[in-house]
Protein backbone atom coordinates (compact mmCIF):
# COMPACT_ATOMS: atom_id res chain seq x y z
CA UNK A 1 0.00 0.00 0.00
CA UNK A 2 1.47 3.61 -1.01
CA UNK A 3 2.26 5.60 2.07
CA UNK A 4 0.65 8.90 2.63
CA UNK A 5 2.17 11.70 0.21
CA UNK A 6 2.97 13.91 3.49
CA UNK A 7 5.31 11.26 4.42
CA UNK A 8 8.32 11.74 2.42
CA UNK A 9 11.40 10.14 2.51
CA UNK A 10 14.04 12.52 2.89
CA UNK A 11 17.75 11.89 4.24
CA UNK A 12 18.25 14.28 6.78
CA UNK A 13 15.38 16.12 9.46
CA UNK A 14 13.58 18.88 7.91
CA UNK A 15 15.07 21.27 10.15
CA UNK A 16 18.31 20.78 8.55
CA UNK A 17 17.17 21.63 4.75
CA UNK A 18 16.45 25.36 3.41
CA UNK A 19 13.60 26.88 4.39
CA UNK A 20 12.76 24.88 7.78
CA UNK A 21 14.20 26.79 10.57
CA UNK A 22 13.36 25.71 14.58
CA UNK A 23 11.53 28.41 16.16
CA UNK A 24 8.74 29.03 18.84
CA UNK A 25 7.46 26.61 21.69
CA UNK A 26 6.72 22.87 22.37
CA UNK A 27 2.96 22.24 21.23
CA UNK A 28 3.04 19.33 23.25
CA UNK A 29 0.00 20.47 25.09
CA UNK A 30 -2.25 18.02 26.63
CA UNK A 31 -5.26 19.24 28.10
CA UNK A 32 -8.72 16.82 28.24
CA UNK A 33 -9.52 18.53 25.26
CA UNK A 34 -6.35 18.32 23.12
CA UNK A 35 -3.28 16.47 23.18
CA UNK A 36 -0.07 16.61 21.93
CA UNK A 37 1.67 18.05 19.44
CA UNK A 38 5.50 17.69 19.27
CA UNK A 39 8.59 15.98 17.53
CA UNK A 40 12.35 15.51 15.67
CA UNK A 41 15.32 17.01 15.05
CA UNK A 42 19.27 15.03 14.81
CA UNK A 43 22.72 16.32 14.77
CA UNK A 44 25.68 13.48 14.25
CA UNK A 45 25.22 9.64 14.79
CA UNK A 46 27.84 8.21 17.02
CA UNK A 47 28.98 5.21 16.63
CA UNK A 48 32.03 3.13 17.48
CA UNK A 49 35.56 1.92 15.76
CA UNK A 50 32.88 -1.36 14.40
CA UNK A 51 30.20 0.79 12.92
CA UNK A 52 28.29 -0.55 15.39
CA UNK A 53 26.14 1.95 18.13
CA UNK A 54 27.36 1.48 21.87
CA UNK A 55 25.39 0.48 24.54
CA UNK A 56 25.46 0.39 28.38
CA UNK A 57 24.48 -2.33 30.34
CA UNK A 58 22.19 -1.26 33.28
CA UNK A 59 22.27 -5.08 34.64
CA UNK A 60 25.04 -5.66 38.10
CA UNK A 61 28.40 -7.11 37.85
CA UNK A 62 28.78 -10.96 37.14
CA UNK A 63 26.39 -11.15 34.20
CA UNK A 64 27.13 -13.11 31.29
CA UNK A 65 27.75 -11.23 27.92
CA UNK A 66 24.39 -12.63 26.23
CA UNK A 67 22.51 -11.86 29.81
CA UNK A 68 23.62 -8.21 30.17
CA UNK A 69 23.17 -7.65 25.95
CA UNK A 70 19.53 -8.24 26.97
CA UNK A 71 19.23 -5.42 29.00
CA UNK A 72 22.29 -3.06 27.20
CA UNK A 73 20.59 0.12 26.31
CA UNK A 74 22.27 2.81 23.48
CA UNK A 75 24.68 5.26 24.80
CA UNK A 76 24.65 6.77 21.34
CA UNK A 77 21.68 7.50 18.45
CA UNK A 78 20.91 3.87 16.12
CA UNK A 79 23.19 4.09 13.42
CA UNK A 80 21.99 4.09 9.96
CA UNK A 81 18.92 5.97 10.69
CA UNK A 82 16.67 8.02 7.60
CA UNK A 83 13.83 10.26 8.73
CA UNK A 84 10.45 10.28 7.46
CA UNK A 85 7.89 13.28 7.42
CA UNK A 86 4.97 12.82 9.56
CA UNK A 87 2.76 16.39 9.05
CA UNK A 88 5.33 18.85 9.90
CA UNK A 89 7.67 16.48 12.05
CA UNK A 90 10.18 13.93 11.34
CA UNK A 91 10.98 10.30 12.46
CA UNK A 92 13.60 8.03 12.61
CA UNK A 93 13.60 4.58 10.68
CA UNK A 94 16.12 1.96 11.02
CA UNK A 95 16.65 -0.84 8.68
CA UNK A 96 17.36 -3.22 11.72
CA UNK A 97 15.40 -1.45 14.51
CA UNK A 98 12.14 -0.80 12.29
CA UNK A 99 9.42 0.42 11.81
CA UNK A 100 9.26 -2.40 9.04
CA UNK A 101 5.16 -1.91 8.16
CA UNK A 102 4.12 1.61 7.38
CA UNK A 103 0.79 1.89 6.42
CA UNK A 104 -2.86 3.17 6.87
CA UNK A 105 -1.11 5.78 9.28
CA UNK A 106 0.89 3.22 11.34
CA UNK A 107 4.39 2.44 11.74
CA UNK A 108 4.97 -1.03 12.90
CA UNK A 109 7.04 -4.06 13.68
CA UNK A 110 10.20 -3.15 15.81
CA UNK A 111 12.77 -5.16 16.75
CA UNK A 112 12.84 -6.56 20.23
CA UNK A 113 15.96 -4.69 21.24
CA UNK A 114 16.87 -1.38 23.02
CA UNK A 115 16.85 0.15 19.34
CA UNK A 116 14.00 -1.05 18.51
CA UNK A 117 12.08 0.09 21.66
CA UNK A 118 13.39 3.60 21.13
CA UNK A 119 12.45 4.19 17.71
CA UNK A 120 8.72 2.59 18.59
CA UNK A 121 8.98 5.64 21.20
CA UNK A 122 9.66 8.08 18.77
CA UNK A 123 7.41 6.78 15.57
CA UNK A 124 4.16 6.07 18.06
CA UNK A 125 4.46 9.36 20.26
CA UNK A 126 4.37 11.26 17.15
CA UNK A 127 2.00 9.78 15.02
CA UNK A 128 -0.13 9.53 17.96
CA UNK A 129 0.13 13.57 18.50
CA UNK A 130 -3.32 16.08 16.99
CA UNK A 131 -0.45 17.50 14.56
CA UNK A 132 -0.41 14.29 12.68
CA UNK A 133 -3.45 13.98 11.62
CA UNK A 134 -6.46 12.24 12.01
CA UNK A 135 -5.73 9.16 10.06
CA UNK A 136 -2.28 8.47 11.31
CA UNK A 137 -3.34 9.44 15.46
CA UNK A 138 -6.49 7.48 15.32
CA UNK A 139 -5.37 4.21 14.17
CA UNK A 140 -2.22 4.85 16.34
CA UNK A 141 -3.77 5.12 19.43
CA UNK A 142 -6.44 2.26 18.73
CA UNK A 143 -3.82 -0.63 17.83
CA UNK A 144 -0.48 0.68 19.06
CA UNK A 145 -1.80 1.64 23.07
CA UNK A 146 -2.07 -0.88 25.55
CA UNK A 147 -6.42 -0.84 26.08
CA UNK A 148 -6.99 0.83 28.72
CA UNK A 149 -8.79 3.29 30.64
CA UNK A 150 -6.37 6.18 30.12
CA UNK A 151 -5.99 5.33 26.25
CA UNK A 152 -9.70 5.50 26.13
CA UNK A 153 -9.04 9.31 27.54
CA UNK A 154 -6.52 10.07 25.57
CA UNK A 155 -8.63 9.12 22.03
CA UNK A 156 -11.41 11.30 23.25
CA UNK A 157 -9.47 14.01 24.01
CA UNK A 158 -8.26 13.80 20.71
CA UNK A 159 -11.43 13.66 18.87
CA UNK A 160 -12.60 16.85 20.58
CA UNK A 161 -10.13 18.46 19.15
CA UNK A 162 -10.28 16.30 15.60
CA UNK A 163 -8.52 19.05 13.22
CA UNK A 164 -5.16 20.77 13.49
CA UNK A 165 -3.13 22.40 11.14
CA UNK A 166 1.01 23.49 11.63
CA UNK A 167 3.02 25.44 9.79
CA UNK A 168 6.98 24.17 9.08
CA UNK A 169 9.14 25.68 12.12
CA UNK A 170 5.95 25.65 14.53
CA UNK A 171 6.45 22.29 16.00
CA UNK A 172 9.17 21.09 18.65
CA UNK A 173 11.27 17.81 17.16
CA UNK A 174 13.17 15.32 18.64
CA UNK A 175 16.74 16.84 20.06
CA UNK A 176 17.80 13.00 22.10
CA UNK A 177 17.20 10.51 24.40
CA UNK A 178 17.13 9.50 27.95
CA UNK A 179 16.85 5.07 28.73
CA UNK A 180 15.91 5.33 31.88
CA UNK A 181 15.54 1.53 32.33
CA UNK A 182 14.82 -2.29 29.91
CA UNK A 183 14.21 -5.24 29.97
CA UNK A 184 12.93 -7.61 27.42
CA UNK A 185 9.24 -7.06 28.93
CA UNK A 186 9.43 -2.88 29.10
CA UNK A 187 11.38 0.12 28.10
CA UNK A 188 11.02 3.83 30.01
CA UNK A 189 12.36 6.22 27.86
CA UNK A 190 12.88 9.85 28.26
CA UNK A 191 11.80 11.10 24.80
CA UNK A 192 13.64 14.96 24.33
CA UNK A 193 11.90 17.42 22.28
CA UNK A 194 13.42 20.80 21.67
CA UNK A 195 10.71 23.57 21.95
CA UNK A 196 10.93 25.54 18.85
CA UNK A 197 12.40 28.88 20.61
CA UNK A 198 14.19 31.99 18.97
CA UNK A 199 15.77 32.71 22.43
CA UNK A 200 17.43 30.17 25.06
CA UNK A 201 16.49 26.40 23.94
CA UNK A 202 14.12 24.92 25.66
CA UNK A 203 13.74 21.22 26.17
CA UNK A 204 10.70 18.89 26.98
CA UNK A 205 11.36 15.23 28.07
CA UNK A 206 8.30 12.97 27.86
CA UNK A 207 9.02 9.89 29.86
CA UNK A 208 7.25 7.17 27.78
CA UNK A 209 6.44 3.40 29.17
CA UNK A 210 6.26 0.61 26.20
CA UNK A 211 5.72 -2.83 26.74
CA UNK A 212 6.35 -5.72 24.53
CA UNK A 213 3.04 -7.26 23.81
CA UNK A 214 1.71 -9.64 20.74
CA UNK A 215 5.29 -9.22 18.77
CA UNK A 216 5.70 -5.89 18.55
CA UNK A 217 6.38 -2.40 21.21
CA UNK A 218 3.15 -0.85 22.22
CA UNK A 219 2.84 2.37 24.07
CA UNK A 220 1.37 3.06 27.54
CA UNK A 221 -1.64 5.64 27.39
CA UNK A 222 -0.70 8.42 29.98
CA UNK A 223 -2.71 8.91 33.14
CA UNK A 224 -6.04 10.58 32.44
CA UNK A 225 -5.12 10.87 28.39
CA UNK A 226 -2.44 13.81 29.38
CA UNK A 227 0.99 13.74 28.32
CA UNK A 228 1.41 17.05 30.67
CA UNK A 229 1.98 14.67 34.00
CA UNK A 230 4.90 12.93 31.85
CA UNK A 231 6.61 16.60 30.90
CA UNK A 232 9.25 17.83 32.20
CA UNK A 233 10.61 21.04 30.65
CA UNK A 234 14.85 21.75 31.02
CA UNK A 235 17.25 23.74 29.38
CA UNK A 236 19.83 21.33 30.77
CA UNK A 237 20.79 18.29 28.22
CA UNK A 238 22.97 16.52 30.64
CA UNK A 239 22.67 12.50 30.59
CA UNK A 240 20.63 12.89 27.25
CA UNK A 241 22.29 11.31 24.33
CA UNK A 242 21.36 13.78 21.73
CA UNK A 243 20.19 12.40 18.54
CA UNK A 244 21.91 13.31 15.05
CA UNK A 245 22.09 11.92 11.43
CA UNK A 246 25.45 10.97 9.83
Amino acid sequence: MPRPARQDLVDRPPWTRPGVIASAALVVIVVIAAVLLAITRGGEDEVDATGTTPFATLVPDGTTTAQSLATAVPIAPPAGVRWELVGQTAVPVSATAGPTRIAGGTAAGYAHTPDGALIAAAQIMIRSSASAGRDCWEPTVQRQFLPSNNRDQLLAALRANPDHSSEPGELSQIAGFSYQSYSPDTAVIGLVLRAPSAGTARYHVLTLTLLWRDNDWRMQAPPGGSWISLNRVTNDLTGVVEWGTR
